[in-house]
């Protein structure tokens, strides 16, 4: 008896434990940890998009709903990129009406950004299979829109290094660090400014003329591991700049907020899910080439002359927004000048 006693009462235990332990990881409320848990889910989305655009062709070729695809064979793997993009999408814009606005820790909707990651699991999952059962039609529909939302996602993220590279001028410019960083800072800008020069030349002169790449025929079946690992980095460095400009939520604020409390949301989190909202529709750009109809080789991203003119308007956003910084405080120093 006493054995028995003692064995449910190790049951009664363990199942305690259990249940302390589900309850912590579907209500646990750490913010910072979340960060990297919602980046993971978007990394996640953009291996299924590649997957679905170099793999998943013939699979997709069997689904009645998207046969009447206008581009063909070579449109049905962008379709299966913006399905997925879709999902995502859906997914981060729920998160971002259901915390925008939370302000203070341990309240709701911070417990709900923070935690219940069983129930986010199955909803991220319902959000990607839903895009695969609506009409063709709709999703090119949405290609058109993605176009728009990965266009507000790189102009967040440009005044976000825009207000990096000046806090970052800030701080050289202080007097603790001027002396020793000012000949730093005037070779590493110059250094910036040629590096990005040459990189626009050679990016403009390899683009190839028409459809063919320069490099290799159509009839290449070998992917050099050059590609390959091009392809990752980029894959990494699209979720690394969203995870980095999510978090700098300030970057639209232009005035200083007074000190923090300590019970003050360490960053925005609508802010936060909104960029990896439109940072869902950027990646499925750069997938198919910024054009639903432009045939994508394995492994390839970001490539064709639509992508090239992007970049290229980008570059010239990026040194608008910076003229406009440098000139900016000037006008508002000689308006607020006059008016006195």
């Amino acid at each position: 008896m006493e054995t028995g006693q003692s064995n449910n009462g190790n049951e009664r235990c363990i199942i305690s434990k259990d249940s302390s332990w589900f309850s912590q990881f579907r209500n646990a409320s750490n913010p910072w940890m979340a960060r990297y848990v919602y980046a993971l889910f978007f990394l996640v989305a953009n291996l299924l998009a590649w997957a679905a655009r170099d793999y998943g062709r013939g699979a997709l070729t069997e689904m009645e709903r998207l046969k009447g695809c206008n581009g063909g064979k070579d449109c049905l793997g962008a379709e299966g990129v913006l399905r997925v993009s879709l999902g995502c999408f859906i997914f981060y814009i729920i998160m971002f009406l259901s915390t925008a606005g939370t302000s203070k820790l341990n309240v709701t909707r911070d417990t709900w950004h923070s935690g219940w990651w069983s129930v986010k699991i199955v909803l991220w999952i319902a959000m990607t299979v839903i895009p695969f059962l609506l009409p063709s039609e709709f999703i090119q529909i949405y290609g058109e829109v993605a176009h728009f939302g990965a266009g507000v996602f790189l102009l967040i993220q440009l005044v976000s290094i825009i207000r990096f590279i000046t806090w970052l001028n800030e701080c050289c410019e202080s007097e603790k660090y001027a002396a020793r960083c000012q000949i730093h800072v005037m070779f590493f800008a110059t250094t910036a400014y040629v590096v990005c020069l040459v990189g626009i030349i050679l990016m403009y002169i390899c683009e190839p003329t028409g459809e063919n790449c320069i490099r290799k025929s159509d009839s290449a079946t070998k992917t050099d591991w050059l590609s390959i690992i091009s392809f990752v980095v980029a894959i990494l460095a699209i979720v690394i700049a969203t995870f980095s400009t999510g978090i700098d939520s300030k970057c639209f604020q232009f005035r200083k907020d007074d000190t923090p409390a300590e019970d003050d949301v360490p960053y925005g989190y609508g802010f936060f899910h909104f960029v990896f909202a439109t940072g869902a529709m950027y990646f499925a750009m750069l997938l198919i080439g910024w054009n639903s109809h432009h045939s994508m080789r394995k492994w390839t991203i970001d490539v064709g002359w639509t992508s090239t003119w992007v970049r290229i308007i980008n570059e010239w956003l990026a040194v608008c927004v910076y003229l406009w910084i440098l000139v900016a405080p000037i006008l508002w120093k000689n308006r607020h000048a006059g008016s006195t």
